[in-house]
């Protein structure tokens, strides 16, 4: 009897401090890694995500860039932190490239997902001074000159590369993939006419085509975006290529239940508010809230896949 109330009480303290856990995250400020450089497209994500969450917590919700080896620096750094929920990170589809990389130590299990926010059509944009006026333009003369055309685009194997090595594959053209440290750099690349294009994320570009710097020759998404209706599909074109970068949240494993119980239907509900909507229309993207389990298995899909084309391609 002493024993079965003694395990009751102990069970019940358990439970009642899960219950405190919960209600008393966070009480103090939250650091939101983020794995590119300012400016690029995942940081402006985490940057609107951490300005909505700290009104819906009451708490300071600070980006941090940690950026570096496509990156691994930035989930390292998140596996160095306790796992309480205080340091979370900004994750894109290119967290599902690094695992199974020499130089990597970690593995999915170690990462906890919170929640998927958004999904992103990836878009081809060409410099001004070359010829490509059109995707036609570019598909053509890509053609005639084998990988003389230089694409810049996020990192050695990114959502980004899969996107367009699926659309050479199917439009029976070749170029040469130019890496950079995350969609910023890419951008600021093509703007300056250091590469001919970059595969990237149409809705991020409007400055520089304002600038007029650049254009947008085509997008990967079911039907035309509105912000870009002069500017077709891959599938108007006859390329059966339909892609989308995705961004969300993740912490350590092992992060307390509780906490995660308060993280998710935090973030969920910042999507439903006019300022989320507001930043979705101004970046031509699209709502695509999945809870911890939904978010899994798109990353293992997706890890299948870029497993596959690193196979493909060697590397």
């Amino acid at each position: 009897m002493i024993k079965r109330m003694l395990l009751a009480a102990v069970a019940a303290a358990i439970l009642g401090s899960g219950m405190v856990a919960a209600q008393a995250y966070p009480s103090r400020p939250v650091t939101l890694l983020c794995w590119s450089a300012p400016g690029s497209p995942v940081d402006l994500y985490a940057r609107i995500m951490a300005k909505l969450l700290a009104a819906e917590f009451g708490q300071n919700v600070i980006v941090e860039n940690r950026t570096g080896g496509s990156g691994i620096v930035m989930v390292n750094t998140l596996l160095r932190a306790p796992a309480d929920g205080y340091t979370i990170a900004a994750n894109t589809i290119t967290l599902s490239t690094m695992f199974g990389e020499p130089n990597v130590t970690f593995k999915p299990d170690d990462l906890q997902l919170i929640a998927r926010s958004q999904v992103d059509p990836y878009g081809i944009v060409a410099h001004v001074s070359t010829p490509f006026r059109t995707i036609d333009d570019l598909v053509a003369y890509a053609r005639k000159r084998p990988d003389f055309i230089n694409v810049g685009g996020p990192f050695v194997m990114s959502g980004h590369r899969v996107a367009w090595e699926l659309l050479q594959e199917v439009a029976k053209f070749r170029s040469t993939w130019v890496p950079y440290q995350g969609g910023g750099p890419a951008l600021t690349a093509v703007a300056g006419g250091h590469v001919d294009v970059t595969a990237t994320n149409p809705g991020n570009v409007k400055p520089f085509i304002a600038a007029g710097k650049v254009r947008v020759l085509a997008v990967s998404s079911g039907k035309r975006l509105e912000d870009f209706p002069d500017v077709p599909t891959y599938k108007e074109r006859g390329w059966d290529v339909e892609r989308y970068q995705w961004r969300g949240l993740m912490a350590r494993a092992g992060t307390p239940r509780t906490v995660i119980d308060r993280l998710v239907p935090a973030v969920q509900k910042v999507q439903q508010t006019p300022e989320w909507s507001t930043y979705l229309k101004q970046v031509a993207q699209l709502d695509g809230f999945q809870g911890p389990e939904a978010f899994r298995a798109q990353l293992e899909q997706d890890m299948r896949e870029m497993e596959a084309l690193k196979k493909k391609l060697g590397l």
